[in-house]
């Protein structure tokens, strides 16, 4: 007989992570998921307690329905034990609560500010209590917190809570009354620096405004059972007829349940990487591919032990013991095969497009394949046709959220705690941020044609895939199917019944390490599986193909369909000792030599058999571009430098965009070289120019956040200022002091065009140049002690003075002497950081007041209008310098009557 005894502090507290209803028992206390559950006794399997909602309602419920929670009693009553600063909040918004109520049934104008204040709280408190956030941002939330708070309380006008700097609260009790005044007094000015912290971080928090993300939750699927299966779900553009992202795999038992103990009431995935250009794609639907694991045929069996045939299978209430090893069937593991079971499909677009319109609980319709493979029977579920009556569906969720991985973490912490996977874009996100990594191979088995002598062709075909490194030896754990997925040292096909022309279209991730991916090659070899076990245990693969990762002229597989030879395997020859002769070779068709049929011991070309792959490579480190390459790599090829850098100004935007870092890198490692001539300067400069002129192209505009990243917190060429420097200030003097003679010469040569386009590009890009110049004297000053000051800005005045002469300089340099004007508050604020501002703002009065009269008149009223906005012109000792410069110029504009004369001809 079970001996009740009473539950010992501070665990009386629980949450009911099930529902629990046996209403027809005595005793029973019914529970549903969330209920709040204080525990009075105990026994070895049951409680006895009440529920939080209803104290007089009392009863008994299992443990294992129950999570318990330490607590504490606070005036008779147990609550959750969390940190001051959670329990503030949570006091704090049932304060509000009230009030707002009030306010909204008054129409109280303070009733929106309130509500914002409290959605923040509660967003913040969900990140504190997500246990994601380390100590330096746990600190930081928390003073966003308590700066929510007391603002709030100000707006509501209830009493002032007395904090000290880091958003403790101080007992007035223990505090003198002189220092409790104290910090009422800067009690203001704490709450507005820590809102404007709050407010900047806010800022910098939405800067990728180019990311977007759907969240997926898989609930249940209603189905009938007889296998395990792998679910295999991902994001499908409808109208390319192709996967957008990477698998999601969930390891489906056929009870009903996740078999992987790490899924089990966790299925759920982030899909990460997706751009604007995605959400706008005209079809977009969530797929699943489900892959029977089990033998060639259903085990009659199999289909008897079955016992959740045709039921709606609901992981949240199964419970964890479930997960037996009986699930996993009573065949051997090496024996199974991944066959094809069933394709389940629904079109998100709708709910992309107008998410506020729709629910976010969906049904997939899931229909089985027969005869066709799973690529085809989708098409069929998604054109609608023959497809019958469908009885079988998945349960899902789907939500879209906006902004990259971090993003989502600090501002969705309660949706995607724990261990969420991330599925990622078969393709670069619209912005890659510097500290971004990525070397994702993705895979495509596309088909194979096998024959087989004069009896037909090879069926039952089953394709595995290894990566291997030069000796042949297999690359342990570099292979996934997916998301959720563990690293596999080897991938297996799914296998089509009596099919020797099969079409897999089955795509998988490979993850090398970058420096071992260059000795890599990936080795496949064909087996036919047998639907008699004994036979199919003594079958062996009767081919083989081969393919390197990366091409003979250093750069990886291109991103296409490669077509690879076949070659039988004759296991009479075939040794152990040979068995990777195979390197030897020719491995594609073009790689073939005349007539010959290429064949080494044990290996024999099959000129009739086909095998077709597609790869796709998403790598910020390696490169498909042999003229990219030989940029990133022109330390070992020192000899062809200047051959690589004049290259860099035809490659394309696209490429250059995803390895910026590298190329930026690249680039400052030339100039810092001492060892390279001067000439590689103005070639490196040019480079520069070209890199900036594609990121302020409207198409690649978002990567200036990244390059500005890069400036900040990747950049470290100290040398970097002197050289650029030197080809900036040549780049501007041979540009302006090449004047015609108007009076005997009445055509402008080759070299003028020239220079004058060079010098716009310059003089347009300008602010980023001068930016890499003033970030590398500050880190060559920090390093040396301000060696060499006087020099540089002895340097820096040269090249304001070069300016002043661009602006007075002929007519043709009319659109060189507007970028300046442009640009050149931006250029002020970054040369405040390393020379007088003083100086600097004589300098910038000489530069408007050499601009001839009446030309670029309205680009000098708004580089004034600019310089007033700008930190230059709050500093009172050069608003005196610059003021009554600003003043001449405005007042001389006014009195020349320009707009009136230019409305006047307007009407006339």
């Amino acid at each position: 007989m079970a001996v009740w005894k009473d539950v010992g502090e501070p665990y009386l507290y629980g949450i009911a992570k099930n529902n629990f209803y046996q209403e027809d028992k005595p005793h029973r206390l019914c529970l549903d998921v969330g209920d709040a559950v204080i525990i009075i006794k105990e026994t070895d399997e049951w409680y006895f307690g009440y529920n939080k909602r209803d104290k007089n309602q009392l009863g008994i419920f299992p443990k294992s329905y129950v999570q318990l929670i330490e607590a504490v009693n606070v005036k008779d009553e147990y609550v959750i034990k969390r940190t001051e600063i959670v329990d503030e909040i949570t006091t704090v918004l049932k304060e509000w609560g009230t009030i707002f109520k009030n306010f909204y049934l008054s129409n109280n104008q303070k009733f929106q500010p309130i509500r914002q204040k409290m959605l923040e709280l509660i967003r913040l408190r969900s990140q504190m209590l997500s246990g994601n956030l380390p100590v330096d941002e746990m600190r930081e939330v928390k003073l966003q917190a308590t700066a929510e708070v007391d603002t709030g309380n100000s707006i509501l006008g209830l009493d002032m809570v007395v904090r000290d700097d880091t958003g403790n609260v101080l007992d007035i009790n223990s505090t003198c009354t002189t220092e409790l005044y104290e910090h009422h007094v800067h009690a203001v000015d704490r709450i507005r620096r820590a809102t404007n912290t709050y407010h900047k971080n806010r800022i910098s928090k939405t800067m990728n405004k180019h990311s977007h993300s759907v969240l997926l939750a898989v609930h249940a699927f209603v189905c009938k059972f007889q296998e395990d299966s792998d679910l295999l779900f991902t994001l499908y553009d409808g109208d390319e007829h192709k996967a957008i992202t990477e698998n999601y795999v969930v390891k489906w038992g056929r009870q009903g349940i996740a078999r992987d103990l790490d899924q089990f009431d966790n299925t759920r995935v982030l899909f990460t990487d997706l751009g604007s250009n995605d959400l706008n794609r005209n079809k977009i639907y969530l797929i699943c591919y489900a892959i029977r694991i089990g033998s060639m045929e259903m085990k009659e069996s199999e289909s008897k032990r079955a016992s959740m045939a045709n039921a709606v299978l609901n992981t949240g209430q199964k419970k964890l013991s479930q997960l037996s090893m009986n699930s996993m069937g009573s065949y051997n593991l090496t024996e199974q095969m991944r066959r094809p079971f069933g394709v389940a499909a629904i079109d998100l677009t709708p709910i992309i497009k107008k998410p506020e319109d729709f629910k976010n609980n969906l049904d997939l319709p899931f229909i089985l394949c027969e005869k066709e493979n799973l690529d085809s029977t989708l098409k069929k579920l998604i054109l609608n046709k023959d497809i019958g009556k469908i009885d079988s569906k998945l349960a899902v969720s789907v939500e879209v959220l906006h902004g990259d991985i971090k993003q989502i973490k600090e501002e969705y912490p309660h949706l995607v705690h724990g261990n969420v996977p991330f599925a990622r874009k078969m393709g670069f996100p619209e912005v890659i941020f510097p500290g971004d990594v990525r070397n994702d191979l993705y895979l495509t088995l596309a088909s194979g044609e096998f024959s087989k002598g004069t009896r037909g062709g090879e069926k039952n075909i089953e394709v595995s895939v290894v990566v291997c490194n030069e000796t042949g030896q297999v690359v342990p754990g570099v292979i996934t199917l997916g998301a959720g997925a563990q690293m596999l040292n080897e991938y297996k096909s799914v296998v089509y019944y009596h099919e020797d022309k099969p079409k897999w279209n089955e795509t998988f991730k490979i993850q090398v390490p970058i420096e071992e991916f260059k000795q890599c090659h990936l080795r496949f070899t064909f087996k036919h599986r047998s639907s008699n076990e004994q036979k199919d245990r003594t079958e062996k693969p009767f081919a083989l193909s081969y393919v390197k990762l990366m091409q003979t002229n250093g750069t990886t597989l291109q991103h296409k369909a490669h077509q690879l030879l076949v070659y039988k395997i004759d296991h009479k020859k075939y040794e152990k000792e040979s068995e990777f002769n195979y390197l030897s070779l020719p491995s594609q068709p073009g790689e073939l030599t005349g007539n010959t049929k290429p064949s080494v011991a044990g290996f024999t070309l099959a000129p009739k058999d086909l095998f077709t792959i597609e790869t796709n490579l998403c790598s910020t480190k390696l490169t498909q571009n042999v003229d990219l390459l030989g940029l990133l790599n022109w330390s070992a090829h020192t000899e062809t430098l200047e051959m690589s850098l004049e290259a860099l100004m035809n490659v394309d935007a696209g490429e250059i965009v995803k390895f910026l870092q590298d190329i930026l890198d690249a680039l400052f490692n030339i100039l810092a070289d001492d060892d390279t001539p001067d000439k590689y300067d103005y070639l490196v400069f040019n480079c520069l120019i070209r890199l900036i002129e594609i990121l302020s192209d409207l198409k690649y505009q978002h990567f200036q956040s990244v390059l500005d990243l890069y400036i900040n917190e990747s950049f470290s060429a100290t040398l970097a200022y002197s050289k650029l420097l030197n080809v900036l200030q040549n780049h501007i003097k041979n540009a302006t002091r090449i004047e015609v003679n108007h009076d005997c010469i009445s055509l402008h040569t080759d070299t003028d065009r020239y220079s004058e386009e060079s010098l716009y590009k310059t003089t347009k890009n300008l602010q980023y140049i001068i930016k890499f110049i003033i970030q590398s004297r500050i880190l060559f000053s920090k390093l040396n002690n301000d060696k060499d000051r006087d020099k540089f800005e002895y340097r820096l005045e040269e090249l304001l003075s070069l300016f002043t002469e661009l602006v007075e300089s002929s007519n043709e340099r009319l659109r060189s002497q507007g970028a300046i004007l442009k640009y050149l508050h931006v250029i002020a604020t970054d040369l405040m950081q390393v020379y007088d501002p003083v100086k600097l703002s004589h300098s910038i009065v000489d530069i408007l007041t050499h601009v001839p009269s009446g030309r670029l008149t309205q680009s000098r009223m708004t580089c004034i209008k600019d310089l007033v906005d700008s930190k230059l012109f709050r500093l009172p000792s050069c608003r005196a310098v610059l003021l009554p410069v600003f003043c001449k110029q405005i007042k001389d504009k006014l009195e020349s009557k320009e707009e009136m004369i230019a409305l006047s001809g307007d009407r006339a």
